[in-house]
């Protein structure tokens, strides 16, 4: 029998007999689960969403300063990605370390997967707070530097070796770590670890690819002693066969990592040779004329920017005062580079109130100014201030937001020729292509290999005018059908009135060349009679007033060689070698009038071995239309099997590189049909990247590692979710 206890009453005995039934027993625990299920789900349910929205901020972080650092654009600058970067990581490290997760991991199945996911995040962390903290310090040294007194302060970069070292250290730590993790249970979690592992190896790679110019970086800073650079400005406005007239020359010193940019200087200015001043010189002039040394404004009718820099180099060690530099090395820049450095880090504004930006650089430059600036020395004071304003104005704008349309800048003038770079020191000139910071192009070399043909139509203007702003080229190439070669016919062209004349130099057997093609080159003068009586005569020249009077050198391809030559009025000055190529001098000796069109062809036959069709390069020639450089591997192909070569081949049981079929057709080696079908025009180029550089023309370049292009642009994170 069950007693209740004395002190309750009547009331009390029905509310304690109301209160242990069982259903409300039942209830009352509901509640409680219920309540602890939602504690639980509160508990993790933040703090999962708080990981999810950190996580959201760290890649989309890490994708602004990938994209940044590749020169693929970016959502944001360095330094605002940086910070977010670093705070999110942090943010998820500390979430996932609280007293919740600790619990998940000891008391589930999931352990291996929270120790696995903290893992990630401390090996982060460790690098945010270490190695990746230290760069964002230096960035913060280096944002925001200007010129003063022609100077710029570059002297923090000197640690980035250290803090490059210290990463690549911290990195392997790391790395080995999350190797040594026990599988995770959820597939999720163990794609995140082998992505991680993964992207370590890649950024340790990407930085041993950059290691040697990081290493650099002090040399070239003049952390050993005082460097002096060469910056020579081109002029497209009166062409060189290299890119234009070298205008002006500024020194450059680099000395512990304070570079100082001398005033520039006009080569009218500089003391012309009297003799060449090496070796070289002496066959370049056989060819080129003794311009290619004598004067500095034409250092660069020889293509060969490795060449034409080393003269130019020569040229200013003998003028006096020079006598003791040491020149590290020559940098070639034209208005195509400036206008978009300018056009990188924003609009400038000149001393008389004319703003330049990305769009209109190259035209002020190469037509505007000598209209509005018609005297001469009053012109040249102009563009040496200009000069400075803008260096300075582009060393000003340089930081972290602007970084990446710099590189894009650089990588991209460098491919197409208008910027160009000789280093005395071979490996760092290999570096800084190596790095990709420049493409191979930089160099300047002369293009094209005996399997990938290229020749070339070099223009140099004769007359002292700023004419070539109005040539427009055009330039077509058809391969030669026919029972015989082209070369001997009496007419290579119908629009050429004038026989071929002879010009193959006999200097390769004629086993060893392959396929003729027929090269059709028109210049035309684009400015008008009353353009040519209007404008001032620094545009016109001062003598027969608009009429061009163009220099061709003409370059076979490697192993081939130049058949036939045919030209209404004109003079070949030489037909000589230069560094194993074919090269015809060829002058005009009517020019070329106002409003008229000049037409010149000639033959070409490509070398036995050539794997592709011909590609005719040209000097870049800027107009008001654009940047003309050639046919872009552009071929006419009728032939079908009546190819003279093979006809040739069948008596003479030779059979060009790749072309086994039988029938004297290619196997398509190109990526076009091996000549079998009619009238079919090829626009592929000769190469892949027909702005580069062969690495089988030799020297240094041969010495290139390719960079693992594990990356490309855009940067997109998530696709390895």
């Amino acid at each position: 029998m069950r007693r209740s206890p004395q002190h309750i009453g009547r009331k009390g005995h029905q509310f304690l007999s109301q209160a242990l039934r069982p259903r409300r027993i039942v209830l009352y625990v509901v509640f409680v689960l219920l309540g602890a299920v939602l504690s639980v789900v509160g508990i993790y349910g933040i703090s999962a969403l708080k990981l999810y929205t950190e996580a959201n901020r760290f890649i989309s972080a890490s994708e602004n300063l990938a994209n940044t650092a590749l020169g693929c654009g970016g959502g944001g600058n360095i330094g605002t990605s940086a910070r977010e970067m670093v705070t999110s990581t942090r943010a998820l490290r500390d979430e996932l370390d609280k007293s919740q997760w600790t619990f998940l991991r000891d008391h589930t199945a999931y352990g291996n997967d929270i120790t696995a996911a903290r893992t990630m995040l401390d090996a982060m962390g460790n690098l945010v707070d270490g190695p990746f903290t230290d760069l964002m310090d230096l960035s913060k040294q280096l944002s925001g530097f200007s010129m003063k007194d022609k100077s710029v302060d570059l002297s923090a970069v000197t640690a980035m070796p250290g803090i490059v070292k210290q990463a690549r250290a911290d990195i392997k730590v790391e790395t080995r770590r999350l190797e040594k993790l026990a599988p995770p249970k959820s597939s999720s979690i163990a794609s995140m670890v082998k992505t991680g592992v993964s992207g370590l190896k890649s950024v340790d790679k990407m930085l041993d690819e950059y290691d040697e110019l990081i290493n650099l970086l002090p040399q070239l800073l003049g952390e050993n002693g005082e460097r002096t650079y060469l910056v020579a400005i081109y002029n497209p406005a009166e062409l060189r066969s290299g890119g234009g007239m070298v205008g002006n020359i500024a020194p450059v010193t680099a000395d512990h990592g304070k570079v100082t940019i001398g005033d520039f200087i006009a080569t009218t200015d500089i003391t012309y040779g009297t003799q060449p001043y090496d070796a070289e010189n002496v066959k370049e002039a056989a060819v080129f004329g003794d311009q290619v040394w004598k004067y500095p404004q034409t250092t660069t009718v020889n293509p060969n920017f490795q060449r034409a820099a080393v003269t130019l180099k020569n040229m200013w060690l003998a003028q006096p005062g020079n006598e003791n530099q040491e020149i590290a090395g020559v940098f070639a820049l034209d208005p195509v580079f400036l206008q978009s450095l300018i056009g990188a880090t924003g609009s400038v504004k000149l001393s008389d109130g004319k703003v330049l930006d990305g769009t209109n650089t190259v035209k002020f430059f190469l037509n505007e100014l000598y209209v509005d600036h018609p005297i001469y020395k009053e012109q040249n004071a102009y563009t040496n201030k200009a000069s400075k304003t803008i260096m300075t104005h582009v060393f000003s704008g340089a930081g972290t937001s602007t970084l990446s349309p710099m590189l894009k800048a650089l990588r991209q003038t460098s491919a197409n020729g208008h910027f160009k770079l000789w280093m005395a020191q071979e490996e760092e000139l290999a570096a800084l292509v190596q790095t990709k910071v420049f493409d191979a192009n930089v160099a300047g070399m002369i293009p094209g290999s005996v399997e990938q043909p290229k020749a070339g139509v070099y223009v140099t203007e004769a007359k002292p005018s700023k004419l070539s702003w109005y040539l427009e080229p055009s330039i077509t190439v058809k391969k030669t059908c026919g029972s015989d070669f082209a070369a001997n016919s009496y007419r290579i062209s119908d629009e050429v009135d004038a026989p071929a004349r002879a010009t193959n130099p006999m200097t390769i057997a004629s086993a060893g060349l392959g396929d003729e093609y027929t090269v059709t080159v028109r210049l035309k003068n684009t400015m008008t009679e009353e353009q040519a009586k209007s404008l001032p005569a620094f545009i016109t020249g001062n003598t027969e007033k608009g009429t061009m009077q163009p220099r061709l050198f003409l370059m076979a391809p490697e192993g081939g060689a130049i058949t036939s030559l045919a030209y209404e009025a004109g003079e070949m000055v030489s037909n000589g070698t230069v560094e194993d190529r074919q090269f015809i001098n060829l002058r005009l000796t009517q020019g070329i009038k106002p409003g008229e069109t000049v037409t010149i062809a000639f033959t070409v036959r490509a070398a036995e071995k050539a794997k592709s069709t011909l590609d005719v390069v040209t000097t870049p020639i800027i107009n008001e239309k654009g940047i003309y450089t050639g046919t872009n591997g552009k071929v006419t192909d009728t032939c079908g099997a009546d190819v003279p070569d093979a006809v040739e081949d069948q008596w003479a049981g030779t059979g060009s590189d790749g072309s086994a079929n039988g029938d004297g057709s290619s196997n398509g080696t190109d990526g076009t049909d091996g000549g079998k079908s009619s009238g079919k025009t090829s626009s592929k180029p000769a190469d892949e990247n027909k702005n580069s550089t062969d690495s089988s023309n030799g020297g240094v370049l041969d010495k290139l590692s390719s960079i693992k292009d594990g990356l490309s642009c855009p940067v997109d994170l998530k696709k390895f979710m």
